[in-house]
């Protein structure tokens, strides 16, 4: 995968001209002769009519959001870290594959410096865009997040058991293995009915790393890295209850102990946030959520396109975002 982006990016590089030191004749009406042969003069409106049609959007968008870049971020530091250690991890690919950097690099004719450029600009744009994502927020969703997703933390313990079964067990055998997981579940939650200690038996019959420690887990809320359905379960619980039906997720069947619930957090304090969250939501619902984002972006800084060419093939790519 790598490979195939680099050698694109690199073949697209090369026919913008991001080489050395060129010679530019002095425009004037563009007739000015760029090359001569034998019968025949190529001038500099030649040489743009050609390019226009095959180029001349993506070319002069790559001016266009340089400068909107410029604006919208003034450090990219960031940006430049993350475009250097994806191009590490290229030069690490060719380099296991017993392939020479410095030649691959030579033979697409670009340097390292305008690898870097190139993918902070990529990163930057990224950046840009989940900002524009941001400002489309709106105060009524934050507030509607925050009333049914911000919860005070959790302090909780559990106990899972899984379903030991092999990936090529046949169906039967995975039911029967599911039947016999749940089953233990509900011993276990028996025993807790008859006041046994919820720590002893999370380290008894727990197979989560948890289990040294007595099923004891870091205090989570809504946003954690859990599973939905435990986390559901555990949000319905008062302090010092526990489920009285097994929990199913992807890990097996929980046992949740709720030790206690902390206040919910002010507005204020995780406004940011839940911006950022809201955000990333956008992002994935649109799969082209860059190139929207950038339209818009075009749009803000009041785009004018005064090639008619060039104008109706970027609306024509810009009709679908």
């Amino acid at each position: 995968m790598h490979k195939k982006l680099l050698i694109v990016t690199m073949a697209t590089l090369v026919a913008f001209g991001l080489t050395g030191c060129v010679k530019t004749p002095k425009l004037e009406n563009g007739q000015e002769v760029i090359a001569e042969l034998n019968g025949k003069n190529i001038t500099a409106n030649d040489l743009y009519d050609e390019l226009r049609g095959k180029y001349g959007v993506d070319t002069l968008l790559s001016l266009v959001d340089d400068y909107i870049v410029s604006q919208e971020l003034k450090d990219t530091s960031s940006e430049e870290a993350e475009a250097k250690a994806y191009i590490k991890q290229m030069k690490d690919y060719y380099t296991n594959a017993g392939q020479d950097w410095n030649q691959v690099l030579a033979s697409n004719n670009i340097t390292e410096d305008e690898l870097t450029k190139m993918y902070t600009t990529s990163y930057a744009k990224e950046t840009i865009a989940k900002n524009y994502y941001k400002e489309t927020v709106t105060e009524d969703e934050i507030n509607k997040y925050y009333e049914d997703e911000i919860i005070g933390d959790i302090t909780a313990k559990h106990i899972l058991i899984t379903v030991d079964v092999a990936e090529t067990a046949t169906d039967e055998e995975k039911s029967k293995a599911e039947k016999e997981a749940y089953n233990k579940a509900l011993e276990v939650i028996k025993k807790l009915d008859n006041k046994e200690d919820f720590a002893a038996l999370a380290k008894e019959y727990s197979k989560d790393k948890s289990s040294s420690e007595g099923g004891s887990l870091a205090p989570f809320n809504k946003q954690s890295n859990y599973a939905k359905e435990f986390i559901d379960a555990a949000v319905k619980l008062n302090a010092g209850e526990y489920t009285k039906t097994p929990v199913k997720s992807q890990y097996g069947y929980h046992i949740i102990l709720v030790e206690s619930k902390a206040e919910k957090p002010a507005l204020d304090t995780v406004k940011t946030n839940i911006i950022d969250t809201l955000a990333t939501q956008k992002m994935s619902e649109n799969s082209n959520y860059t190139n929207t984002a950038w339209k818009k972006l075009r749009e803000k800084y009041n785009l004018k396109l005064n090639d008619t060419v060039i104008e109706e093939k970027y609306n024509t790519a810009m009709s679908q975002y």
